[in-house]
């Protein structure tokens, strides 16, 4: 008898796995009313390249090491207040590729603030980010502080175009196309391709040949029939461990 209870459970549990499972790789379900459901899938986990540096002047500069494309870079610009007076900061703005992820609107006497940045690098493979960060301050011998940037991302692909456009009416059928070339420095095959939602699109992968170089296409049609806007991420899976896994965004924009 216990040998029996035995097998019934190891049989239960098999029953389960062979029930489960397949759920869990499956990116469109379907909840009790019958609605679509999605399990949402984020990506791999990439650990920020974190630095930071002190704000010396009300002008200063600042220069990157080289990144790789898909990094993310964050970066805290260290300010200190050696005033005798609160420092006040306000309208702080990053340039193009960048993003103030916050800033320390209070820095009392003799304390240091920050000014955090986050610079994206997803998009910009062979190519510098560059400008100025600024914020404004209640400082008359400094009313602004400036940091000029510079980043060179190293690319890992060239990505044409980086983000897909689906734009057009539902009546009619609407399709693009995006070439992925590895860069010589950095070869890989395509192993998968998975989405963050993946509703509202279908997407084909197929091997070419561009400029005589080893190439990609992927094609993306829309599926949507309801006019509407709607963003989602293509996460393509590579052999590389130097990135293995990019991204390529989507965007529809879908008329009558």
């Amino acid at each position: 008898m216990a040998l029996l209870k035995k097998l019934s459970g190891i049989f239960f549990c098999l029953l389960l796995i062979g029930i489960i499972a397949p759920l869990a790789c499956n990116n469109k379900d379907s909840s009790a009313d019958g609605k679509p459901t999605v399990n949402f899938y984020t990506g791999l986990p990439v650990e920020p390249i974190h630095s930071r540096s002190y704000v010396e002047k009300a002008h200063s500069s600042y220069l990157f090491s080289p990144v790789l494309q898909g990094d993310t870079v964050k970066h805290d610009f260290i300010v200190k207040n050696d005033s005798k007076k609160a420092l006040e900061l306000s309208n702080a703005e990053a340039c193009c590729g960048s993003v103030v992820e916050s800033y320390t609107s209070v820095i009392p006497p003799g304390q240091s603030g920050k000014i955090s940045v986050i610079l994206l690098t997803d998009s910009r493979g062979g190519q510098e980010i560059s400008g100025t960060i600024r914020a404004k301050t209640n400082d008359t011998d400094r009313p602004e502080i400036k940091i000029d940037i510079s980043l060179y991302v190293k690319e890992f692909a060239a990505l044409r175009p980086y983000r897909i456009w689906l734009e057009g009416s539902s009546t009619e059928a609407i399709v693009e196309t995006c070439i992925i070339v590895p860069n010589e420095n950095y070869p890989f095959n395509i192993t998968g391709i998975k989405t963050r939602k993946g509703v509202w699109f279908d997407y084909t992968c197929e091997e070419i040949e561009k400029d005589g170089k080893a190439a990609y296409e992927i094609t993306v049609r829309n599926t949507r029939k309801k006019p509407g806007t709607y963003q989602d991420v293509m996460f393509i899976q590579t052999d590389n461990t130097a990135r293995p896994e990019f991204k390529i965004r989507i965007e529809g924009r879908i008329s009558e």
